[in-house]
């Protein structure tokens, strides 16, 4: 008789891909300016205190109706107190963090041009990830920052703190 104890087990694999090791050259992460943090608090008790006023009122009131703007205020009180953008170069790819989202992945060998940029706002529409044809923007500060078009021609724009580390990782 086998002891069950003693059967050897084998793990499954999640890939048929060997595992490539990436080393990444140049991250960077950037909070929400404190601006957009305070608003996003605001929002967000404001929005708690209203839903707790809808929910804890007696009976069936026509009150009811204000519990969406209250969690549509929880929502975007909490995405604005918790944003953050960041990018990150490895060997094989540039990966562009925009938190709550997930990540994006853009191969480097498929970077046609890299340079750097001056931007704020008004250049890409707004702050936080912009997108229009063709143009993708990660801006929460103004400031100097990469733009690399793919070979495509779609055009990414990042803000960057180091931008002279950030173009020889690109490079």
């Amino acid at each position: 008789m086998t002891d069950t104890m003693s059967v050897p087990t084998y793990r499954l694999t999640t890939s048929s891909r060997p595992a490539v090791a990436t080393r990444a050259s140049h991250t960077e992460r950037e909070h929400a300016p404190t601006w957009m943090r305070a608003v996003g608090a605001v929002l967000l008790v404001g929005g708690l205190g209203l839903t707790a006023a809808v929910l804890g009122w007696p009976g069936d009131a026509p009150e009811a109706a204000l519990l969406v703007p209250a969690l549509v205020g929880v929502t975007v009180g909490f995405l604005l107190l918790v944003a953050r953008s960041g990018w990150t170069v490895t060997d094989t790819h540039v990966v562009l963090h925009f938190r709550p989202l997930p990540a994006r992945r853009i191969a480097r060998d498929r970077i046609a041009d890299v340079r750097l940029v001056e931007a704020d706002a008004s250049t890409y529409g707004g702050l936080g990830l912009r997108i229009r044809r063709g143009v993708r923007a990660l801006i929460l500060t103004p400031g100097l920052g990469i733009e690399f078009t793919d070979d495509r021609g779609r055009v990414t724009f990042v803000r960057t703190r180091q931008p002279e580390a950030a173009f020889r990782a690109l490079r």
